[in-house]
């Protein structure tokens, strides 16, 4: 017997609400560099999600790590990413972990109720 049930078009993958911390500045030229990029601010969460894809398809994206140590996050920002984005992250932050013990990973590795380099749950 087949199987009449219907079937969705595309899965849509879940969302998880981060929280990303970072320093003043940077949030209040958040909306420019948004809207320079073509988006508007209801479509914030994509632009940020198509920021750490770019990121992280960068061979030496370890070092933005560090930029927590250099500029202190003073104030955060709440986005929408996808849970499986948020989980590459936290495997990509156990990689450099191992691999470069001395890189400020803590800020990426998830914890009880938190994730960090900014990002929290």
């Amino acid at each position: 017997m087949v199987d009449s049930a219907p079937r969705p078009l595309r899965l849509v993958a879940k969302i998880k609400k981060v929280t990303v911390k970072m320093p003043s500045y940077l949030k209040q030229e958040l909306p420019t560099r948004i809207i320079r990029d073509g988006y508007n601010m209801r479509e914030k969460s994509k632009w940020v999600v198509e920021a750490v894809h770019s990121l992280m398809a960068n061979k030496e994206w370890e070092g933005a790590l560090l930029s927590e140590v250099v500029n202190k996050p003073d104030t955060h920002d709440v986005f929408s990413i996808p849970s499986d984005l948020v989980n590459e992250m936290a495997r990509e932050a156990g990689r450099v972990s191992m691999e470069k013990p001395s890189a400020t990973c803590e800020k990426l590795r998830p914890s009880k109720g938190r994730r960090s380099i900014g990002i929290s749950r």
